[in-house]
């Protein structure tokens, strides 16, 4: 395709949406993550999300559960020995040696502040045998934390099949975890030293990766995250003037940036932030650069502008047959139901969505009716087809 035909596709299909009041907004402050969530912990108001209930790779924001297996445990002020497998993790890390003896306090300090891999696996040898064996209790108390979409294998977040969870999720546990007094202790730190019980006198000093800890106007306590397939993560809570807001961050390019934006647009500093392409959007840019294909007629210049429809995401599923049960359970139920198939990375999703709706208000009313129903919430998406 030409490069002038291409940016005349952008142009028309932005166009269609930038015009609409829905998707009009005071600022181009663009949020770049993946998926996003901005909610009110105490009223549970969401006030900003981008796809919050897809699943994807959430690296070491990880942590935050394997922090409360080991703090609801009783084990706190226990000591474990470091064995080999944690020694060999890979970095982040704060360099155990096996055998070294540690408390499971100061495991947790190295876990949350400097994102320790090692860590992680110390407290889920120490804590439960094997990885395998903590990576079950970690799944426990992710659903009686309130997640319905996440599944993890191991305690740090490294890449994994089958270990992934969503903005919604994370954002969720969070809020649940920030009433265990250790855990926000923790999370208020900003360095601090360990040493082993024995093995070694060497001190170890911490520092936590929260970058927006200490000087900024607002306090903001959170887990950070990063790999490869995750690219930057972030999931915590920022409190002021007597309020709480949760904000999860997934996938992002940006991603201090993007949660400065979402924290203060929530407590009224700044303005809503826009999505840099909104959700839905990118299956019918997609569609019409392969419907253009390489031929130089200048004829989809002057096409007519593409017509709106709005579609109402009830759940994405990691494998066809758990989304076709839903299809069907929908279509029994009087709605048109049809399955997208969108990419995690490598890997296929397949989402379940309701519609199309002619406006807005029609797609919000069917949402409406499906939240009383069924869990997650569903989510409005805008599309062009």
């Amino acid at each position: 395709m030409s490069r002038a035909k291409t940016l005349s596709v952008w142009g028309l299909l932005l166009s269609c949406v930038l015009a609409s009041p829905a998707w009009a907004a005071p600022s181009r402050s663009f949020i770049k993550a993946k998926s996003a969530i901005l909610i009110d912990n105490q009223t549970g108001e969401v006030l900003w999300e981008r796809t919050p209930d897809l699943p994807l790779p959430n690296a070491s924001t990880t942590k935050i559960v394997t922090a409360m297996v080991a703090l609801q445990s009783g084990r706190v002020d226990d000591d474990v020995v470091v064995t080999r497998e944690a020694a060999q993790a890979p970095p982040s890390k704060v360099n155990l040696r096996a055998g070294w003896r540690m408390r499971v306090r100061d495991l947790l300090y190295a876990l949350l502040l400097n994102s320790a891999n090692d860590s992680a696996v110390a407290l889920a040898d120490g804590l439960a045998g094997s990885v395998s064996n903590f990576a079950e209790q970690m799944n426990a108390t992710a659903s009686a934390l309130g997640a319905k979409n996440s599944h993890f294998v191991n305690p740090n977040g490294l890449p994994a099949d089958n270990h992934y969870s969503t903005a919604r999720d994370l954002v969720t546990m969070f809020s649940r975890s920030l009433e265990n007094p250790l855990f926000e202790e923790i999370l208020s730190t900003q360095t601090t030293t360990i040493r082993p019980l024995s093995g070694s006198k060497r001190r170890i000093a911490l520092r936590s990766h929260n970058r927006l800890l200490g000087d900024y106007k607002i306090q903001v306590l959170g887990k950070t995250g990063w790999t490869r397939a995750a690219k930057k993560c972030f999931v915590g809570a920022g409190r002021a003037d007597g309020r709480e807001l949760g904000v999860a961050v997934l996938g992002s390019t940006d991603l201090w940036g993007d949660v400065r934006r979402l924290i203060e647009y929530g407590f009224g500093i700044g303005n809503l932030p826009e999505p840099l392409v909104p959700p839905g959007l990118q299956l019918a840019l997609a569609d019409a650069e392969v419907a253009a294909g390489d031929d130089e007629d200048d004829s989809l210049r002057s096409t007519p502008p593409v017509a709106r429809k709005y579609f109402v995401s009830v759940q994405t599923f990691r494998a066809p047959a758990g989304a076709k049960r839903l299809q069907k359970a929908l279509e029994r139920s009087g709605y048109r139901a049809t399955i997208q198939k969108v990419r995690n990375g490598r890997r296929p999703l397949y989402r379940v969505v309701v519609g199309a709706y002619p406006s807005r208000a029609a797609a919000q009313e069917a949402a409406g009716k499906l939240k009383k129903k069924r869990q997650p919430t569903p989510t409005l998406i805008l599309a062009s087809r």
